[in-house]
Formats: structure tokens, C-alpha cells, sequence
């Protein structure tokens, strides 16, 4: 499998099958799609599953491997330019009239939003606001931030979901996406190739 093109490789096993989680409960991965996509108002092609409950092993460089099990977190990939523009947008709102003069709390949480933006992708629910200047300004995000996580905690409502954890990832285009996953299996393949090399 790692012989072919990465991208194609990451279209066809990534992207596209049904999850392995829900192979017996196909009817899951709907329930889960449909109230994501209506608590955060998501068009629903552009929510998937990944990880290990998307191919049943961890394809995660740190992890490879280790197979999906009741314990397991689900993640979940979804994508939509407009709202990664708004935390995008937020972010600048905040940073430009300040961005000479950040120090502290205010530069490390800088530093930490320009890693998430040049990796690709925001996780919401995940950025925390303590001691920060000029929070009003972040509203936005903070809205998107608890709307978010509400969405993934609420989907323990649902008796078949209780226990398990749940974690979204925001990307912009699927092009962003891709390349995430891209390197994730580069990282592997290359791995593996040195192990046999070794």
C-alpha cells in the first residue's frame, strides 16, 4: 500500500471508506455526522471520521499501529472555511494592534495560534484564554471554542457513545487535510523503510 502515492493512498483509506468503528452500526457514524453537523451548523460531506476508529490501528506517527479497541478515542476531521477563517480572522483582530508588544501570557499563546495556522488546522475546544490581554476581542473564538466543545461532550447523550471521548479538528479545505495526512504516512514509511534498513 505504501508503494503508491501518498495522496491517493490517504483519499482512498482515509477519506473515503466507512469507519472501522462503526462496521457493525453503520447507523453511528449518521447519528454522529447529523448532530455534529447541526450543533455547529456543518455541511455534513465535510465531516469524517479518522484515526484509528476510521482504519481500526493508530496511523499516527507516534502511535502506529496500536489497533483500535472500547477504549479508544474517535476523531474527527472536519472541514469548512468559513468558520476556520472566523478563528482565523479573530486571531488577527486580536494580534495586529499589538503585535510589536506581546510578551508573556499574550506571545506564548501567539506563538502557539501561529503553529496551529501554519500546521493546517485549529482544534477549537483546546484554546484557553487564561491571562490573556484584551480577551473581549477573542469573543468570537471563545464562542466557536464553546460551541464546539458542546458539540463533541454532548454526543455522550447518546447511550451508544456514553464512555467514549470524542475530538474535532478544524481544517480550512480538504487540500489542508490532506497534506496533514500526507506527512503523517511519509513519517511512517519512512519509519518502516529504516527498521527494514536497520
Amino acid at each position: 500500500m505504501l508503494k503508491r502515492p501518498l495522496d491517493a493512498v490517504v483519499r482512498e483509506y482515509i477519506f473515503e471508506p466507512e469507519p472501522y468503528a462503526f462496521r457493525d452500526w453503520p447507523r453511528g457514524c449518521e447519528i454522529l455526522r447529523a448532530h455534529l453537523c447541526r450543533s455547529l451548523r456543518l455541511s455534513e460531506q465535510n465531516v469524517i471520521v479518522i484515526g484509528s476508529a476510521k482504519v481500526g490501528f493508530s496511523l499516527s506517527p507516534d502511535n502506529f499501529g496500536r489497533r483500535f479497541s472500547d477504549d479508544s478515542d474517535i476523531d474527527v476531521l472536519v472541514v469548512d472555511d468559513a468558520l476556520f477563517d472566523t478563528v482565523w480572522k479573530t486571531l488577527l483582530q486580536w494580534n495586529y494592534p499589538r503585535r510589536y508588544h506581546l510578551s508573556g501570557a499574550d506571545w506564548k499563546w501567539a506563538r502557539s495560534r501561529m503553529g496551529d495556522l501554519y500546521w493546517g488546522w485549529f482544534t477549537p475546544d483546546k484554546i484557553r484564554y487564561d491571562g490573556l490581554s484584551f480577551p473581549d476581542v477573542l469573543k468570537p473564538l471563545r464562542d466557536i471554542s464553546v460551541r464546539w466543545f458542546n458539540a463533541f461532550r454532548s454526543l455522550s447523550r447518546y447511550p451508544q457513545f456514553a464512555g467514549r471521548e470524542f475530538s474535532g479538528r478544524l481544517y480550512r479545505t480538504w487540500d489542508h487535510a490532506l497534506l496533514y495526512h500526507i506527512d503523517g504516512l511519509r513519517q511512517i514509511s519512512d519509519a518502516i523503510r529504516a527498521r527494514r534498513e536497520g
